[in-house]
């Protein structure tokens, strides 16, 4: 089955490429070109008397606002997105936890899910789907997988979950043995395969009863580590997970921390430095914990924290004023070199506004980058969320979410932005909600 798969998309993979080739050349591709981001926009309707979204396409932009492309048609009931473990809170405002590279190395190429669901509307529904691949003209290979749906219960057959680009230096696609919604798979394992779904092949698994699923896979920038979070099997309300960091030529684990709370459930993720060296991570707040992590602060839930997993030193990331609180996150962001990480926070309890701030990982120099992408007013909230940094570390790509209430009726707005993080002048590339960014 394996040779049936890597022919047909091998093949439809080419044809893609010709047809790259013999379009205009992609917006990411010169030096000097801008950077390419990709987004998602949602279509709302009413359902039982709710207004509620009932469908997304997927876009590309340039990251000075040209060039936008709608790569997948707005249809009811469908939901085309970089993957359902990360947007479970679609089209009301907020990303979900966390966002896996859609991007090949080139920027040539993505990943999405075309989810269906049957109410039709997102949230609190039962969703199928498949994974595709795309080009930068919204032509689709052939489904990535076999099967009729990559996000069903694996106890009724193969599913997929946490499928992420690897970076330059390995370009191969990493992916979980389980929908992210329903880890219950023993043992729960990563796989890695070429984009033509050659050399796919098993690169750990985690221990096959103490664990049910893999989720929030993230690659290190040097393509040598892969971050994963293995889901316990403890039925609990809110399953906790273990974070591991593995080597993606060895296949060897090594644990970086315990009692963290599972990405699907509560979100929270954390990142790795290009080099591996140092991870952010969020764990379950326990002041009877003597460890590093367990300061005092004013922490209730969740505990931020920074490791160099050369020297093992781990160190807690709060504001010692304590007027900012590094609660509950989408995702963390590590910058390239592993010396800061950004998270956002409200800068006072009373505050309306959620701003990203920069933290040293050594746990010093806490600053914040962002302002408001709107004027405060009456009734106004808005949070930022990072996406992703470019290279160099001097800009990040990120979400600006905006709620408007009162008046009625609740209006959300995304706006979509570039920050330059030495001074934290933002700059507008469009609405939505940004997921990848390719750039130099």
């Amino acid at each position: 089955m394996q040779v049936i798969s890597c022919r047909r998309a091998l093949l439809a993979l080419a044809c893609l490429s010709a047809a790259a080739f013999a379009a205009q050349p992609l917006v990411a591709a010169a030096q000097t070109s801008p950077g390419t981001v990709l987004f998602s926009r949602t279509i709302s309707g009413t359902v039982d008397g709710i207004t509620t979204p009932i469908g997304s396409a997927i876009f590309s932009i340039a990251d000075d606002g040209s060039h936008e492309r709608q790569f997948t048609p707005y249809t009811q009931g469908v939901f085309n997105i970089p993957a359902v473990g990360g947007y479970d809170d679609l089209g009301v405002g907020n990303e979900g936890p966390w966002l896996e590279n859609a991007f090949n190395p080139k920027g040539t190429y993505s990943i999405y899910v075309e989810a269906h669901s049957t109410l039709p509307h997102y949230n609190f529904t039962d969703y199928h789907g498949k994974y595709y691949i795309v080009n930068a003209y919204g032509v689709r290979t052939p489904p990535m997988f076999f099967g009729s749906d990559d996000l069903e219960d694996p106890r009724d057959g193969p599913s997929y979950g946490s499928v992420a680009w690897g970076p330059a230096a390995n370009d191969q696609i990493a992916y979980a043995n389980s929908a992210d919604v329903l880890p219950h798979k023993h043992p729960p394992c990563i796989h890695l395969m070429q984009s033509t779904g050659s050399n796919n092949q098993v690169l750990w698994c985690a221990a096959k009863w103490y664990y049910r699923g893999i989720e929030a896979i993230r690659w290190s920038g040097d393509g040598h580590s892969l971050l994963a979070y293995a889901v316990r099997t403890d039925p609990t309300l809110d399953p906790e997970a273990d974070i591991y960091v593995i080597n993606t030529t060895t296949g060897a684990a090594t644990k970086v921390e315990v009692n963290s709370y599972a990405p699907y459930t509560l979100g929270s993720v954390g990142d790795i430095s290009y080099d591996g060296h140092e991870v952010v991570y969020g764990v379950t707040y326990d002041s009877n914990d003597p460890g590093p992590c367990h300061v005092a602060s004013n922490q209730t839930y969740i505990q931020w924290c920074a490791k160099n997993l050369l020297t093992g030193q781990s160190v807690a990331l709060v504001d010692p004023s304590q007027a900012v609180t590094f609660g509950f996150q989408k995702q963390v962001l590590i910058s390239p070199d592993g010396s800061q990480a950004f998270l956002f926070a409200r800068p006072s309890s009373t505050a309306g506004d959620a701003e990203i701030y920069a933290v040293k990982t050594d746990g010093s120099g806490i600053r914040q980058i962002t302002s408001p992408c709107v004027p405060m007013q009456y009734g106004t909230s808005l949070w930022w969320v990072p996406v992703r940094l470019s290279p160099d570390g001097t800009r990040m790509l990120a979400n600006c979410n905006v709620e408007q209430y009162p008046p009625a009726p609740v209006v959300y707005t995304n706006k979509i932005m570039v920050v330059n993080l030495a001074d934290g002048s933002a700059r507008f590339v469009t609405n939505g909600t940004a997921y990848d960014w390719h750039t130099q």
